[in-house]
């Protein structure tokens, strides 16, 4: 005997033309569905025009931060990015702190200063666009030097590039 399949869920189309403007209002959805309808997970996102992945983290904000009393208005000025942040690293005692942080920083910083316990003022961001081949000699030689593969790309290739101009620099002035 087969599973009772439950009914397709209905999402109201105003949510799905303004689901960017009403953030809380959509996690909350998805959270319901992800909990209640699990199989309708994907239907539903499509249906708000976002990505699964997006979907899913917007379902994480409202579990972890739904009860922890901070205004609908702070959190939508954050956006999503920094609240799946905040809904994987912060607690009921931080929280207040970390949205101070969040309020004043991008989201890779807000990363930076909860792992390392705060932000470098002077630090930049490099983006670099390589072909298949220079990215293939590039990864070969930072994990030569210490970074690690990982699924959405290397671990601790910062540190690696670093040693790889270090060294470089070093060999120059010996010459």
């Amino acid at each position: 005997m087969e599973g009772i399949k439950k009914a397709a869920v209905e999402v109201p189309q105003d949510l799905i033309d303004h689901s960017k403007s009403r953030l809380l209002e959509t996690a909350s959805l998805l959270r319901k569905v992800r909990d209640e309808n699990r199989d309708e997970f994907r239907s539903v996102a499509t249906k708000l025009r976002m990505r699964l992945r997006k979907a899913y983290h917007l379902a994480q904000i409202d579990e972890a931060l739904s009860d922890m009393d901070i205004p609908a208005e702070r959190m939508q000025r954050l956006g999503w990015t920094k609240l799946s942040i905040l809904a994987a690293y912060g607690k009921k005692e931080t929280i207040d702190d970390l949205l101070d942080v969040a309020e004043d920083c991008t989201a890779h910083e807000l990363k930076m200063y909860i792992h390392k316990g705060g932000i470098d003022p002077g630090g930049r961001t490099v983006v670099l666009h390589f072909d298949k081949e220079q990215y293939a000699l590039l990864e070969e030689a930072l994990r030569a030097k210490g970074a690690e593969p990982h699924p959405r790309g290397l671990l601790g290739k910062e540190a690696a590039l670093m040693r790889l101009v270090t060294e470089s620099l070093a060999g120059s002035a010996s010459k």
